[in-house]
């Protein structure tokens, strides 16, 4: 006896196949990707974000634009502030406008033509410290921070946008990640700034690496890193220079000479020990230094070496830096403390079309490393006015590095590699001295494939 099927059974299958017939007659191609890359636009609007000021004297910020063509000739105003308390600098490509900024963190903001190649920096003239600064990043990388009473970090986050901003902050100490819930969803209002003192957040010795992640809104994380040796001692403080991801190369230009102490810190975020070597970078050669041994990183922990006696020499001898090669992802800084001043270095991104850096007077040297293959880079040094003041061409080479004497009324500096990425840093000296890496330059915009049944 054949059995017959009810009215409810029947709909229980044929529904649902229709339904999927019909919506499979409206995205006949669900199946597929439909994800596209972000599109370039022209870049109408720009923020670079300034630290807050260190103690001492000579506080000086300066603004300088490229343009979305470098060479061009763009001008008007830009607004320097934080918040509804922003003020007009007026500025033109190839110049650098100068304002003496207050003691918080400040927003340099540029639209239209001004906002392509954006560029400020904040300078300290006694004792001397100099910083970049930067746009607002999802995630920002420090390596060789502190928590203790002789060695101390600031974390400072700065939001330039109206709505607030979520930053999450990961710690690996020597031991391992550590365990803050005080550093999760750290919340900044809108055109504001917060400051984290890891001395008082987690407490405790040895060296520190700091993984800064913005989860909501927009952030820029600078670190203010304090050096005091208790009693008669050294005593200073600089801006600790961070990097946007960890990597397996790393080249840190700006060796300082004379006597002192010169540590290199590693920071491993992965699942797996990384070996990792280090080699001497001269404007001649890269050469394994005698004397150092390979250094070993556990997994998600950050580790010291001291390199004093080997970079005393190797500064001595005219070397421009150091190169770390590792077998898997690691950050890293390097910290002087040289002559009672302190020193912090980090690795300078691979460059492949013209950038500048704005740079405080006095003497000062670019250095050039990690070329990936043969070609030439233009150095040009500009006056506050925008005169051009020198112009070098320089043969870059694998394997070796370059050392050009800048003009020390220079107050921007721009670099053109051709046929070749390199690395780059100016070298500023003084009371003291100080390093900024050179960064790519934020000419375009980016707009984001988001359409209505996108997954």
């Amino acid at each position: 006896m054949r059995r017959r099927f009810g009215a409810d059974v029947v709909l229980a299958v044929v529904l649902p196949v229709a339904s999927a017939l019909a919506l499979l007659a409206l995205h006949p191609d669900r199946s597929q990707p439909q994800g596209h890359a972000p599109v370039e636009t022209p870049l109408t609007s720009a923020s670079v974000i300034c630290p807050g000021a260190l103690p001492g004297s000579g506080d000086l910020l300066g603004v300088s634009t490229l343009g979305a063509i470098p060479g061009t000739k763009v001008s008007g105003d830009v607004q320097v502030g934080l918040g509804p308390s922003t003020t007009p600098l007026k500025v033109r490509s190839g110049r650098v406008s100068t304002v003496a900024p207050g003691s918080g963190p400040t927003v340099v903001s540029g639209s239209d033509d001004l906002a392509p190649g954006l560029v400020a920096g904040r300078s300290r003239s006694a004792p001397l410290a100099a910083t970049d600064c930067l746009p607002p990043l999802a995630d920002r990388w420090f390596t060789a921070a502190g928590a203790a009473a002789t060695h101390d970090s600031v974390i400072e986050l700065v939001n330039p946008n109206e709505g607030p901003a979520i930053a999450d902050i990961s710690v690996r100490s020597p031991s391992g990640l550590l365990d803050v819930p005080a550093l999760r969803g750290i919340s900044v209002p809108g055109h504001s700034s917060s400051d984290v003192d890891l001395g008082q957040v987690v407490p405790r010795r040895g060296e520190l690496s700091v993984e800064v992640h913005t989860s909501r809104g927009r952030l820029a994380a600078h670190v203010v890193d304090s050096y005091d040796e208790l009693g008669n001692g050294v005593s200073a403080e600089d801006w600790l220079p961070g990097q946007d991801a960890p990597a397996t190369s790393s080249v840190l230009l700006g060796l300082v000479k004379g006597a002192g102490d010169r540590t290199l810190v590693l920071a491993n975020p992965g699942t797996d020990e990384v070996r990792a070597t280090v080699k001497v970078v001269t404007a001649s050669s890269v050469y394994a230094p005698s004397g150092v041994d390979e250094v070993r990183v556990a997994p998600d922990t950050t580790e010291a070496v001291s390199l004093a006696d080997v970079l005393k020499q190797a500064a001595k001898d005219g070397a421009l830096g150091v190169v770390v090669e590792a077998t898997g992802p690691v950050t890293a800084s390097l910290r002087q403390v040289v002559g009672g001043d302190l020193s912090l270095l980090s690795p300078a991104p691979a460059l492949d079309a013209t950038t500048a850096a704005v740079v405080p007077a006095g003497p000062k040297r670019l250095l050039l490393g990690g070329p990936d293959a043969v070609g030439v880079a233009t150095v040009t040094s500009y006056s506050p006015n925008g005169k051009q003041l020198d112009q070098q061409r320089v043969e870059l080479t694998p394997g070796a590095g370059a050392d050009v004497t800048l003009p020390d009324e220079a107050a921007l500096v721009t670099l053109t590699p051709e046929r070749t990425t390199v690395r780059a840093a100016v070298l500023l000296s003084g009371t003291g001295t100080a390093v900024l890496a050179l960064r790519e330059l934020v000419l375009t915009g980016l707009v984001p494939d988001v359409r209505p049944g996108v997954p």
